[in-house]
């Protein structure tokens, strides 16, 4: 009797491992596969804004680049899983604040704060671009997924991004 249970729970034990070492080989690919379907895009998926780090290159009609600023101004956005949260920088102070998108490109920004380092090199950037951000009800990213455009009103470019590379 006891060499029949011996034998059985050896069985068990060996059917465990066998599983949990059969999980872990299923599991791997599948994520390796998914981890690369996320930083590279087939003509078939849509471009998204979420999840990526976007240069501003434009506030206001102002072009950033010109200001020869120490950090390229820039914004990320983050999905559903992360809280839809935007944050950034403006080129010397961060940038953080929330966000919604709705239908047809509509877009909400709330909560928009930054930190206070004095940067005099950089102007009213900072100024201009927070109350940019507070007007911005709408975006058009373009087909390519390349180029993102914060409006005040639909076809209104308020703020004009470049996808970081």
């Amino acid at each position: 009797m006891k060499s029949q249970s011996l034998v059985l729970l050896s069985m068990l034990f060996l059917g465990l491992l066998t599983a949990c070492n059969s999980t872990s080989k299923t599991t791997a690919p599948a994520n390796t596969a998914t981890a690369k379907s996320e930083t590279t895009m087939t003509p078939k998926q849509r471009p998204s804004l979420v999840n990526r780090k976007w240069d501003i290159t434009e506030v206001s009609g102002q072009d950033v680049r010109k200001l020869r600023l120490s950090i390229t101004p820039f914004l990320r956005f983050t999905g559903e899983s992360e809280g839809f949260r935007l944050s950034g920088s403006d080129g010397c102070n961060n940038l953080m604040g929330g966000y919604d998108v709705g239908d047809h490109g509509t877009i909400a920004i709330s909560r928009v704060a930054s930190t206070r380092r004095a940067c005099p090199e950089n102007g009213d950037i900072n100024a201009e671009l927070t109350k940019a951000l507070q007007q911005v009800n709408h975006y058009t990213l373009s087909k390519d997924g390349l180029s993102l455009t914060l409006n005040k009103g639909e076809g209104n470019p308020i703020i004009k991004m470049e996808l970081a590379r």
